[in-house]
């Protein structure tokens, strides 16, 4: 009987002590565990760190964005309202077939370029095959700026074949009979004079003569397509013509003259 009990004391310990181990373990096993759990939770808030970044990053796009928008939007609503109703206005009374919006219309003032270089030379220009190749500057024409140009506007004009680019300032449009329109301004020299510009436009085609400090230029345009030369490029004296002047040519009582004293009476 002693034996009997013994047997089942022994049963009993034996098992309180399993029990006992693999409490113990389970429950290092649950620490061990934790740190994991933990350090997923770390790399979890790591990643999640980055993704705020990059969702800060993500809302500092639309901000630059709409800084950049809202810069573009102040310029061009510096033109809203009765300024640009005024511009309208003036336009569509001097040119009545044009329908610009007020965006167009805004935009373009708030351009400073009057043309841009072509990328390449234009088909439909009345040239001839040596005039493509002369060293005359092709140019894609910015109708909508000329169009909108009131006295007072200030363009940039770029003269490819001496380099340089030059200011005008609009001091007057005048509308045709003929229905063209004229804007007349002039270029401030470094001297202290004042250079004449002039631009006239129809309804497709487009002239110019821009007098600079370094010379004469003249602009053509039909369409957006045209060209800048300088009067010298343009004008080249052919050599196998005199270019003598016969007094006869400039004065009409000279052959008249001649005869008097040829035929005295």
């Amino acid at each position: 009987m002693q034996t009997q009990s013994s047997f089942w004391l022994k049963t009993l310990t034996a098992a309180v002590l399993a029990f006992g181990v693999i409490y113990f373990y389970g429950s290092e096993r649950e620490t061990v565990v934790t740190p994991p759990s933990s350090t997923a939770t770390s790399a979890a808030n790591t990643t999640t760190k980055p993704l705020a970044a990059n969702n800060n990053i993500e809302q500092d796009i639309p901000v630059t964005s709409g800084n950049t928008t809202s810069n573009a939007s102040s310029s061009l609503s510096a033109m809203v309202g009765p300024e640009l109703q005024a511009r309208m206005d003036s336009i569509k009374q001097r040119r009545p077939g044009l329908d610009y919006s007020p965006e167009e219309v805004a935009a373009a003032v708030a351009r400073d370029t009057s043309w841009s270089p072509a990328e390449k030379t234009p088909a439909n220009l009345p040239l001839k095959l040596e005039e493509l190749t002369d060293g005359r500057q092709f140019i894609h024409l910015d109708t909508v700026k000329i169009e909108t140009l009131m006295p007072g506007d200030a363009i940039n004009v770029r003269v490819a074949e001496n380099a340089k680019d030059y200011e005008v300032i609009i001091d007057n449009v005048e509308k045709h009979d003929y229905n063209s329109i004229s804007w007349y301004g002039h270029i401030q020299g470094e001297d202290g004079q004042k250079y004449s510009v002039s631009f006239t436009r129809g309804e497709t085609l487009t002239v110019g003569g821009l007098d600079t400090p370094d010379g004469h230029y003249v602009l053509q345009a039909h369409g957006n397509n045209g060209w800048v030369a300088s009067s010298q490029l343009l004008f080249k004296a052919d050599p196998k013509v005199s270019d003598a002047i016969h007094p006869a040519d400039v004065d009409p009582n000279y052959a008249h003259t001649r005869d008097s004293h040829q035929h005295p009476h």
